[in-house]
């Protein structure tokens, strides 16, 4: 009897280590990840630009709501208005966990799935705050409406282009013990004028960043140069 219960610690005693191991092994967030507010960190008004409070945003189809929901914490939408009448419609999501479980999905998809057709995806490059920020822009057409967006996605410390780039960040944090974080940031405007259109929303992404606390900025563009 007393051999029998001598195993049965040894085997209580081990299940116990290993548990211990497992969560000692087991990813975490990166200290500071989720403790800021995104609502506050984006001013509603900055340079010429201002929300415009007779634009109401479109809520996502349930689907699309769904996904959004399981990827990102804290999702902001507006729409800023200029002093000529110029609207540009910001969005930005952030997602506390952008492990393998939740990759940030491209906007060609989201877009897609909203009924638009989507044209001209090319990758470019922004020079903002003595950073390169690399990202994607193409132009999303239903019917009369035809919507040129820029875009980019940050993971941990950088912004992040191609899976490869994502793969890279994830194994990077993961043999540190940590999850990555991440934030799509994307910015489109209505204009039949693709590169007019473009232009514009390289300015109203500049004055965005001037507008901006000196220590947030890291949220949108990484805190390593791409």
């Amino acid at each position: 009897m007393k051999r029998f219960e001598r195993r049965l610690l040894l085997v209580g005693a081990a299940m116990v280590l290993s548990a211990g191991a497992a969560l000692a092994l087991r990813p975490s967030p990166a200290p500071g990840q989720a403790s800021f507010d995104l609502e506050r960190v984006i001013p509603k008004s900055f340079g010429d630009w201002s929300v415009d409070p007779l634009i109401v945003p479109i809520v996502p189809a349930p689907d699309v709501q769904a996904n959004l929901a399981r990827l990102y914490d804290q999702i902001v939408s507006r729409t800023y208005v200029n002093a000529p009448g110029e609207r540009m419609m910001l969005t930005l999501a952030y997602g506390g966990d952008q492990s393998d479980a939740l990759k940030a999905h491209r906007q060609e998809v989201c877009y897609a799935a909203q009924g638009f057709e989507i044209r001209n995806v090319l990758h470019g490059q922004l020079r903002l705050r003595e950073k390169t920020i690399p990202v994607t822009r193409m132009r999303a057409v239903r019917g009369p409406r035809s919507e040129p967006v820029t875009y980019w996605f940050t993971m941990g410390d950088r912004v992040v282009l191609g899976r490869l780039e994502r793969l890279m960040v994830q194994l990077r944090f993961g043999l540190s013990g940590r999850i990555p974080d991440g934030m799509l940031v994307r910015v489109s405007s209505i204009s039949s004028n693709p590169a007019q259109a473009f232009n514009g929303q390289e300015e109203f992404i500049g004055a965005l960043l001037e507008g901006m606390r000196q220590g947030d900025i890291h949220r949108l563009l990484g805190s390593r140069s791409s």
